[in-house]
């Protein structure tokens, strides 16, 4: 079948996804594993980045995406703020599940670009 179509800035969406593999690796030990899964669901686009890391602790959840905060003795703590903004930029959602010793899911959610014959057939 046709894949889902998203309207993006791709050198944004290549920042975002650059920052949640590489904290995603950063996570797991050797022997780990990153998984990049894509599907559509409704009328959105869902990317998810699931690793078998360490997991991030609760009290840290509700702060990740808060500018500035980082659990890392090298970084700034802006890369999933600026992550966030990024994807709400472009209409969509970000967040995470993760437990703590077996990993974590971002998941992303983008709005599709309906194609031209879906607008045509939609006008009757």
């Amino acid at each position: 079948s046709d894949p889902p179509s998203i309207q993006a800035d791709a050198h944004q969406l290549r920042q975002v996804f650059t920052n949640l593999l590489y904290n995603a690796i950063d996570a797991i030990d050797q022997g780990g594993e990153v998984c990049l899964k894509t599907r559509r669901v409704n009328e959105t686009l869902r990317i998810e980045i699931e690793d078998t890391g360490k997991g991030i602790p609760e009290e840290n959840l509700v702060q990740i995406f808060n500018p500035f905060f980082t659990t890392k003795e090298r970084g700034t703590g802006l890369g999933l703020a600026i992550s966030r903004k990024i994807i709400e930029d472009h209409g969509g959602t970000i967040g995470v599940q993760s437990t703590v010793g077996r990993g974590s899911t971002f998941r992303i959610d983008l709005p599709l670009t309906r194609r031209r014959d879906e607008e045509d057939s939609s006008r009757g």
